[in-house]
Order: C-alpha cells, then structure tokens, then sequence
C-alpha cells in the first residue's frame, strides 16, 4: 500500500540538475504560504483531483496540501514534483471499498418457515429453528408470508494485512540505490496512524413470491469516522547539507558543508519545513478533519472532513428452492449490489456487485447444519483505482464458503456457530519492511535503521472468520438476535471481533 519513494527534481538556474528530498507543512501551526517563498508558485505540480474536496476518500490524498509533498524553494529556483506517495497510498482507498463489498449483512431468511400441505390447505412451520445469522438458510419463506427487521453491527478496524493502522511508521527517501554523499541521502521518517470506525445500521425485509421463490432486500445506513494523523522528521546526513552560493546568474548549489556547520557563505540547510527557521524546523504533524475550504496561496491547507452518514450499497436477492425432501433443501441464490452509497466518504463500495450461491440445508431434527458456496464479481471504482488523479478500477472479485449449524435449543432459542471464509482474487497488499539510511544520521552520528511500509503486486489471500450466535423469539414471532464474528488471520482490513444485534418479525 505504501511506498514511500518520492523523487524531486530541482534546477539551478545554471541548469545543473540535482536531486533533493522534499519537505511538507503542518496543519496545526502557520503553513507555508506561496507568495513568501519567491519562485514556489511557478515550481508547484498540477493540484490532485482531491484538492479543495472534503470528502473522506480524499484525507490521504490531501494529508499534505493539494499538491502533494512540496518543497519550500530557495529563492531562485524552481522544482518538479512526484507526488507518488499519495498515489501509492491509495492502496488503503481500494482495501477499504474492497472491504465495504465484505462487510457480513444478516440474512433476510425469516426465523419463521412455513411450507404449504394442499390436503388440509393449511401452512405449517417448516423448521424447528430460527436459521443462522449471517449466512443463508436454503429454506423459502412461504407464499405471500412477509418477513423484515433490522440489525445493528459496528466495526471498528484495526489492521491492514496484520499492520496497526493506530500505530506504523513510514519513510519517504529518494530512488536511488546507493550512496551519493551529497543531500540525496537525506530522507523523512514518519509515524502515523489511520482510525477507521463504521457503524452500520440495516433494515431488511423478504416476500414469498411463491412457495418456492423469496425476495428479500438489504438497505444499510451508515456512519464513518475517518481519523488521518502523521508526524514527520527530516533525518539529515552529516556532510550533506548543500552550500548555495549567490551570484550574477542566480544561486549555485555546491556540495557539501558540514551539519550544522557554515560554509563559505554562512550556515546551510537543504531541507527544512519552515523557511524562517531552517536549523531547527526538521518536524511537523499533519491531521486531517481541518474543514473548510483550501486557502488562497497556502500550500499545506487540508480541507478533508473525518466523518460522514447516509445510505450505503443497497442489495437485493432472489433465492429460489430446486429440492425439498423433509431432511434436505437445497436453493440457488443471487444478490445483486448496487453502488448507492456515496464512495468518496467510504458509505459505498462505488461498484455494482454480483453474488449467485447455492444454500444447502440438512434438517436430521433439532440441528440443522447448513452450507454457502458462491462467488463474486465486483465493478470498478474510483476507490478501488486513483483518487488521486481521478480513474477507475476494478475492485477485487472474491469466492466464499460458509459451513455451519443452527441448534434448536429449545422452541424459543436457536445456537448459531458458523465458519465463513473469503478468498480475495488479485487483491492489493501491504507488507512492512526496513529501511537503512545511506549515512550516518546527524542525531546519533549512526547508521540508522527504521521501520516502513511498502506496496506489492496484487494476491490472492484468505479471509477467515467463525461466527457465533443466538436468535430467541420474545413473542409471538418476534425474534431478537445477537451475534460476535472472529476474525481467525489477519489478511486485508480487518479487527478482532464484530458484535451484531437485530430484532425480526415474521407476517
């Protein structure tokens, strides 16, 4: 997901390229303005599509400013921008919408089932439990019954591909691959971290169409609190620091005086975040949820909101019965996901989805064990692409498998244990990795070594959960639920536990 590898090209006005690391402001104190570092507004990259956008989606991509990682240019010259950090981070955008196709809805099959006996005209109840929570049961609900209720489920996640997303650092460096022994070798080390809460309301509801065909459809409403924080370092490398010489033909860029030192022309610092203090000024802390617009000539102006509500992905299903015997049932199923909820504050995926399955229920008496196979495809969003500059991709398609059972305890309580597992098909990955400063660092006169994270091809991984659960009916057919979903490893976005609560009621 992240791959800190920022190149920025600068020129002297001589024309004698060099290659310097680049240097961001903070949102909590005074940011840099363009007209007080002559020669800065002529040398900014285009702005991202992000910029002067609030939106959730776009808090990484504007975590630094609307152009990305930017330098504040010693008068006279001018500089080029790479800002594939932002670019690079947008792994986290695709995991999240990947996430939002995953997130488990309960199942709109009634606890109540009924089949029809034409030799008494009468309906009788068809199972001896509630079925499952979060998977399917392969019973139909019944002709013209009609079944709703909703669940509450909160998320609060934690990890990403076994990351702390609360607490992992990053480095931005240049590419280069060896030492240089000039201001190259200078990089910026940072701590971050990324707080990510979902609160998801769902109402649902299921008609019998016939005795053997059911539908039903899934209308979440959503909350999301989207917390973005980062504190940045400049580790400078001793006998780095750049001498700029003033001069009939602009300013010279010599190598290299001493940290700390001066050079012929008084003290020298490549690097710095603030252009009135650029000795001491080596760190800043940036945040989002700042609101407001983006301000006129301010570089590092962040106007990313950190929460947002409405509607999320809508999701119909039609699932219809191919065999019935008293002991085995067996139905084939298709849901079909439509991108109504807002992509940029993550409340949708921003991709249509569709998921045929086949349900198998065995009813040997008070257990009912119960099985899910299918599979999904996922369309494009722009979260599962480049926010950044505004494209489309495709969001990870997945295969699923649930195998479980429903014990009737007793008349009024159904026990749910169920295991369910998602194999993501070319999906984006993180992992972390090290990386060793090119020379000793000034604070500790050391080699230094720091944790980071990187991007790697797209894979294919597992997601594994066990399910728990119970259903009881209250009164006359209402039902009350309550499940805890377990996270069992730790591929993708992910936390702990997942508690869920409902209520159902059965006509």
């Amino acid at each position: 997901m992240l791959a800190f590898r920022v190149p920025l090209l600068c020129h002297t006005r001589m024309g004698a390229p060099i290659f310097v690391v680049f240097a961001v402001g903070e949102l909590f104190g005074q940011a840099v303005p363009i007209a007080s570092v002559p020669g800065l507004a002529e040398a900014l990259p285009p702005s991202s599509a992000c910029a002067g956008r609030a939106s959730l989606a776009c808090a990484i991509p504007n975590l630094y400013g609307p152009y990305g990682l930017v330098l504040p240019i010693p008068d006279g010259r001018t500089a080029h921008f790479d800002s594939s950090f932002q670019s690079n981070f947008m792994a986290l955008n695709a995991a999240i919408a990947t996430q939002l196709t995953l997130l488990p809805l309960a199942s709109p099959a009634s606890g109540f089932t009924y089949t029809y006996d034409p030799t008494t005209g009468v309906y009788s109840r068809s199972a001896q439990s509630f079925g499952p929570v979060l998977t399917e049961r392969a019973e139909t609900i019944g002709r013209h019954k009609f079944y709703f209720g909703g669940t509450f489920q909160r998320f609060r996640f934690n990890k990403l591909d076994g990351v702390d997303l609360h607490n992992f650092q990053a480095v931005f460096d240049h590419q280069i691959t060896t030492a240089t022994g000039d201001w190259r070798e200078q990089f910026i080390s940072t701590q971050n971290s990324i707080d990510l809460k979902i609160n998801q309301f769902t109402v649902f509801g299921t008609y019998g169409l016939t005795n053997r065909i059911d539908l039903s459809v899934d209308i979440p409403f959503v909350q999301v609190g989207y917390n973005v924080s980062s504190s940045a370092t400049i580790n400078r490398i001793v006998n780095t620091e750049p001498i700029f010489t003033p001069g009939p033909g602009g300013i010279k860029v010599e190598c290299c005086a001493s940290a700390g030192g001066a050079g012929p022309y008084g003290p020298n610092w490549g690097y710095y975040f603030d252009p009135n203090n650029k000795q001491g000024s080596i760190q800043r802390n940036f945040s989002n949820g700042s609101g407001g617009s983006a301000q006129t000539g301010d570089i590092y102006f962040n106007p990313s909101k950190n929460s947002a509500a409405g509607i999320g992905d809508v999701t119909f299903r039609v699932k219809g019965t191919i065999h019935r015997t008293e002991r085995i049932v067996i139905a084939l199923a298709s849901d079909l996901r439509l991108p109504t909820g807002d992509e940029s504050n993550f409340l949708g995926s921003g991709a249509w989805g569709v998921k045929p399955f086949a349900a198998v229920s065995i009813r040997p008496g008070w257990l009912t064990p119960h099985v899910n196979l299918g599979y999904q495809w996922n369309g494009s969003s722009y979260l599962g692409g480049n926010i950044w500059n505004g494209t489309k991709d495709k969001l990870p398609d997945f295969a699923f498998f649930s195998v479980g059972t429903d014990i009737g305890v007793t008349r009024r309580l159904t026990a749910v244990v169920d295991y369910i597992g998602q194999e993501l098909i070319s999906a984006p990955r993180i992992v972390s990795a090290t990386y060793t400063s090119l020379g000793p660092l000034v604070s500790t006169g050391q080699t230094g070594t720091f944790p980071t994270i990187s991007t790697v091809d797209k894979e294919t991984y597992n997601q594994s959960n066990s399910a728990f659960g119970f259903k009881y009916n209250l009164f006359d057919r209402l039902i009350v639920s309550g499940n805890l979903l377990v996270a069992l490893n730790e591929g993708g976005l992910r936390q702990r536990v997942t508690p869920l609560v409902g209520l159902s009621y059965s006509f």
